[in-house]
């Protein structure tokens, strides 16, 4: 089962995850912009790991556009 949201604080993405599974699916980043409503800079952004915390309802969208779970695309902090 998909998760569709982001449900504990303190995860931050991925982004080598979400670059890999995207070009698994070949998906461009132009394609996840239209799916997700998000800029296609600030995507590339994150997967260089550019964002450290964008939020979970966009770590949510992003999953849910790649039909992936929040946690494949993310991993929690360390502290």
């Amino acid at each position: 089962m998909r998760e569709l949201a982001c449900n504990s604080l303190g995860v931050t993405p991925n982004g080598d995850a979400i670059k890999a599974i995207r070009t698994a699916q070949r998906l461009s980043i132009r394609a996840l912009s239209l799916r997700t409503g998000l800029n296609r800079g600030y995507l590339s952004r994150l997967e260089r790991g550019l964002i450290a915390h964008p939020g979970d309802d966009k770590v949510a969208l992003i999953a849910t556009a790649m039909q992936v779970s929040t946690s494949a695309i993310t991993h929690k902090e360390t502290t």
